[in-house]
């Protein structure tokens, strides 16, 4: 037995915003192209975001006492309001106001005089305000199932009329930042983008921005440093996200790292921002264009700018139609390239005609700038592709023929002879082991850009008026698609002569990645047959130079030459530490280069441009890749230059306030042995664990490894000694490594173990451990919890953030469950003892006290105003305290799994919002057995398989019985059935020998509930419970709509219509798919007068 203090309990184990933390993370995430500047300095997968970095620490640091408003200031969820005499908060988004405010030291109040420019713009806000009103209460009048929707009541109360229409000049108004609700207004946009109202307003509803969040993305807010520094450790810090939050929160700071060129980025992330802060963007420029111009100049001659194609000169005379004198002025050579297009090619088998590979026609899908190509047959064996652009509407016939290429599930379609082209020979032609051909990497797209003059509306030429450029011509860029010609390719054959030349001279300074490509999870196994496309070394990538052009790999070469002979400059002008920094970013210069200009990135045709290498977290095959330009107007390098720039800039301004004091501590090494750190020596470890199998990460950096040891290894000694990163010590589930799934399984619990007994070592008794974990599968939850609790932790809470559902609490499997989740940690103190029981006298026993310790965190959770997938998250922690508190516990002579408490809390959970949903008149415990165990596995799983074992612990837990049935059987006995999946149960409703009996269906190690349409008619016409009536009245309902449901339900509710309508409404509330929803809520309506 053993037992964990209960006092000095911190403010994320008493209950916290979680709910806000999610919607303020789900909003960093959302927009590209306003991420955190740690994002696009240099790829790490998996970044965590700041918001929820910053929320865990400041969490786990202040008292359960701590007031949550100011928590949520503190993460910079607030926003600034003007207080309206007579009533009303007018929040101000507009710069012009803003900027008129007064603020007092500390910027949380201020005043605001007005004058006649704050009396308009509060004039314009009483208008918008009406209008507001007027669109919503027209959609609550159009849409009856909106009349009581909570979110547009919500709204409405924030655009209620101000309790005066004018304000005085020279009136002083108060101004205050308060508390925002990210989370109402995430609510917000769903509804404005629902489907109901899309079709009630005529499209997406429009929110004004004073009734969006109100405040800049939180973590742009600099935080006040603590005035009591804590130690904090980070044993796998990635890519740097929750050190970088700590240390602008005034902690000493800990960041440990296995991977090398994780550790490299820690010290770009951590170290060089707050040190040399914006005096070091003026030598990376510098320096970085040196680069820049010498790559430019030394790729000139293989980067030709070509004569415009007739369609662009024609395109161009009609544009200039009134001005047929100034076509010469602008039908010169192109002025810059943006993108060059490559397909794989491959000899058919059947025809030995040329094959290219295309995964789709199009090029671009842009409006108003649609291009694809088309394959136009030469001869037998050649044929031409040919760009061209989509002018007009398409059918959806044309739109799929687009779409389709001419390759799928990696297979390909000869488009001389129609044959398909099967994987086993694409693969075998990649490798260069087949006797039909060899595939190449064919070109067979340039995306150029010209000029040409702007027009005004009556089309003449429009000049500037006034200034240095006044007379001239104001121009803009047309982007186009044009096939290569012969300067082209001569330039590609130029390419290979020239690297070929220089092979020897780069080899004998070692800035080649000769390294070979070890197999691997994401590489693959060298050679095999059938075993799928999307592994480099299965098609015949074997060293890392290889995933590149012979253009490309000379570009980056050369920019890796350039590097190496200015390296000593700047160190000797900058001094060690500054000049070190400075080849670091130039490094990842160098490295964003390598992402976003190889054999493995992606043309992105959807906006038209080159993504990177690792779009996805692997080295899946490209059909289609894009090169970028190393000479020019706009270079490749010079766009990864500037990234950097932003990227350095970000951070250093994120980084102003962050106090120089604390000490920042970063180890390259095993997180399960830390040598450096004394036991008992950290206040709290913060911790966001390897994905269990979703990443794998040495696999994936060793990609950027072989190009920064070459350039960094002196810099950084002893980092960069390995030949490639070290894949055995990683805390993750390769298969690969591991020889098996299993194997992997519990060789990832044993690493961890490891690493969480080090933690335990190293972290002060009463220090905390919280753990952002986000999980996709069953297992990651089983195995992380297990080594938990194994290396001596208690598991004291879980609270989710950026949970996606709205609706439903269904989170185990479910893929699209994004949910992150924080566990927080005390070190366990063993007493001794026999282990715990899961069942004993007197309601003495694990399993009743996880119960009510749920029940118990039910209430308090509703002062969270949590949703219903967070409250079950929620309850996960209560269920996992008692467990650990009590570890080991025993069923008999059972082991009991900390899945097994989750699926108790799970039933608890479900049970209680089944009653809640229906505003306490259905109860689990009034139905049918086998009706009482589908309504509670549809509350925790929804339609979703779940695995048999589990369903197995959850039946236990009710006292019912899971049986296989595959028949007409008795369903009043305390048991539930099941049968066998089989394909042929899906036949027509009319043939009343096929569809389930049963309510469950097994596949395997897994079941799930029968959908309405996969029941047995004959079962369904005579239900023997209320789940059977529910599904029959479904299928009812979709025969003859509301007459014909209401009908069957009066047949076979036996007077508990109201039940059933019930039941109705938890079917409707918990589904994931949109359309069953609407499908319930249409039934409700209709059924319910």
């Amino acid at each position: 037995m053993t037992t964990t203090a209960t006092e000095d309990l911190r403010l994320i184990e008493a209950g916290f915003p979680c709910h806000q933390v999610g919607a303020e993370t789900q909003r960093e995430r959302g927009a590209s192209s306003a991420l955190p500047p740690l994002y696009y300095l240099h790829v790490w997968w998996a970044r965590r975001p700041l918001t929820p970095s910053r929320a865990a620490i400041l969490g786990a640091t202040l008292p359960a006492d701590a007031d949550p408003d100011e928590f949520l200031r503190s993460l910079g969820i607030a926003k600034p309001v003007v207080h309206i005499p007579g009533g009303g908060q007018w929040v101000l988004v507009n710069d012009t106001m803003l900027k008129r405010v007064a603020w007092d030291a500390g910027e949380r109040t201020g005043t605001l005089e007005v004058d006649r420019t704050v009396q308009n713009h509060f004039a314009k806000e009483v208008e918008r305000r009406e209008e507001c009103r007027r669109v919503l209460s027209e959609l609550r009048q159009s849409v009856p199932s909106l009349a009581g929707d909570e979110v547009i009541a919500h709204w409405l109360r924030q655009s209620e009329p101000f309790g005066t229409t004018t304000l005085r000049d020279g009136q002083i108004l108060q101004v205050e930042k308060v508390i925002a609700d990210p989370a109402a207004v995430q609510d917000r946009i769903a509804l404005a983008k629902s489907d109901v109202v899309k079709n009630a307003h005529g499209g997406v509803l429009n929110i004004d921005k004073e009734d969006l969040y109100g405040y800049d993305r939180a973590f742009t807010s600099s935080p006040i440093p603590t005035d009591k520094p804590l130690v904090v450790l980070d044993p796998t810090a990635g890519g740097g996200s929750i050190p970088f939050e700590a240390l602008r929160l005034g902690h000493h700071v800990i960041a440990n790292e296995l991977n090398p060129v994780a550790t490299v980025i820690q010290y770009a992330t951590l170290d060089f921002p707050r040190r040399f802060g914006m005096s070091l963007v003026d030598d990376i420029r510098r320096f970085g264009e040196e680069l820049v111009e010498h790559v430019s100049e030394r790729m000139a001659p293989v980067t030709p700018f070509c004569d415009l194609p007739p369609d662009q000169i024609a395109e161009l005379k009609q544009h200039l139609h009134k001005h047929p004198e100034l076509v010469d002025d602008f039908a010169g050579p192109e002025h810059d390239q943006t993108g060059l297009i490559y397909c794989r090619q491959v000899g058919c088998p059947h025809c030995g005609g040329q094959a290219p590979l295309l995964n789709s026609f199009w090029l671009s899908k842009e409006d108003g700038d649609k291009w694809a190509v088309r394959l136009n047959i030469r001869s037998k064996s050649q044929v031409d592709i040919e760009p061209y652009r989509v002018k007009g509407s398409l059918t959806k016939q044309q739109v799929a023929e687009l779409d389709a290429g001419t390759v799928t599930d990696g297979r390909g379609t000869c488009p001389h002879c129609r044959q398909v082209i099967d994987g086993d020979e694409i693969k075998a032609q990649g490798r260069g082991e087949s006797t039909h051909g060899k595939m190449i990497d064919r070109l067979f797209c340039i995306v150029a850009v010209r000029f040409q003059p702007k027009l005004k509306k009556n089309g003449q030429v429009d000049r500037y008026a006034s200034g240095e450029r006044a007379g001239e011509i104001k121009t803009h860029k047309v982007r186009f698609f044009r096939a290569p010609t012969k300067r082209d390719f001569d330039a590609i054959a130029l390419a290979e002569k020239t690297l070929a030349e220089r092979w020897d001279y780069f080899e004998r300074h070692d800035l080649i990645p000769t390294e070979q490509i070890p197999a691997g999870h994401k590489t693959g196994d060298e050679g095999g047959a059938g075993s799928g496309t999307d592994k480099p070394l299965k098609l015949g990538t074997e060293k890392w130079y290889q995933m590149f052009t012979p253009r490309q790999l000379l570009g980056h070469l050369t920019l890796m030459d350039a590097l190496r002979e200015i390296k000593p400059r700047i160190i000797a002008e900058l001094g060690e530490d500054r000049g070190r920094a400075v080849v670091t970013y130039l490094q990842f210069v160098i490295d964003k280069g390598v992402d976003y200009n190889s054999r493995q990135t992606r043309w992105e045709y959807t906006r038209g441009i080159v993504k990177g290498t690792f779009g996805r977290h692997d080295y899946s095959f490209k059909w289609t890749f894009g090169e970028m330009v190393f000479s020019g107007p706009g270079t490749g390098p010079a766009w990864c230059l500037s990234q950097v720039l932003d990227a350095y800039s970000g951070m250093a301004e994120l980084m102003r306030h962050t106090p120089e004091e604390p000490q920042l501590t970063i180890v390259n090494g095993s997180g399960a042995q830390i040598q450096t750190l004394l036991d008992g020596s950290v206040d709290l470890v913060v911790n966001d664990p390897p994905y269990y199998n979703n990443v794998m990460y040495s696999e994936l950096a060793d990609y950027f490894y072989v190009w920064m040891k070459r350039s960094l290894r002196d810099l950084y000694p002893r980092i960069f000694d390995a030949y490639l990163t070290d894949k055995q010590s990683e805390a993750v589930a390769n298969p690969h490594r591991d020889g098996s799934a299993e194997s992997a399984k519990q060789q990832y619990e044993r690493l961890m173990r490891e690493m969480y007994a080090e933690c335990h070592r190293v972290t002060k008794d009463d220090g905390r451990m919280v753990l952002m974990f986000t999980h996709k599968s069953q297992a990651g939850w089983e195995t992380l919890t297990q080594a938990l609790i194994d290396s001596g932790w208690s598991i004291n809470a879980t609270y989710p953030v950026e949970s996606e559902s709205g609706h439903s609490m269904h989170i185990m499997e479910n893929a699209s469950a994004e949910s992150s989740i924080f566990i927080v940690c005390r070190k366990r103190e063993t007493v001794g003892g026999e282990p715990g029981l899961w069942k004993a006298f007197g309601g003495q026993g694990v399993q009743q006290r996880i119960v009510d310790e749920v029940k118990a965190g039910l209430g308090e959770f509703e002062a969270l105003r949590l949703r219903p997938v967070d409250t079950m998250v929620a309850s996960y922690g209560r269920a996992l305290r008692v467990l650990s508190e009590k570890w080991p516990v025993l069923d008999g002579d059972e082991p009991v799994s900390p899945i097994r408490a989750l699926n108790e809390a799970s039933r608890v959970v479900a049970q209680h919002h089944i009653h809640k949903l229906t505003q306490g008149r259905l109860k689990v415990e009034d139905l049918t057995p086998e009706a009482a165990m589908a309504v509670t596995l549809y509350g925790i799983c929804g339609l979703q398989p779940i695995r048999y074992d589990e369903v197995l612990n959850i039946a236990r837990s009710l006292g019912i019985a899971i049986e296989s049935r595959t028949a007409g059987y008795d369903a009043t006995e305390k048991s539930i059935g099941y049968a066998t999946e089989a394909a042929g149960r899906r036949a027509s409703r009319s043939d009343d020998i096929v569809g389930y009996h049963a309510p469950l269906v097994r596949n395997g190690s897994n079941l799930r509930l029968a959908l309405p349409e996969e029941r047995n008619a004959r079962r369904m016409a005579s239900p023997q419970h209320e789940w059977d009536v529910l599904q029959g009245m479904i299928l009812k309902y979709r025969e003859g709509d509301v007459p014909v449901a209401r009908a069957y339900l009066n047949e076979h509710a036996d007077g508990e219509q109201t039940k059933i309508l019930d039941l109705l409404r938890v079917w409707m509330n918990e589904a994931d798919n949109e359309d069953l929803r609407k499908e319930g809520e249409t039934m409700l309506f209709g059924l319910g007068r």
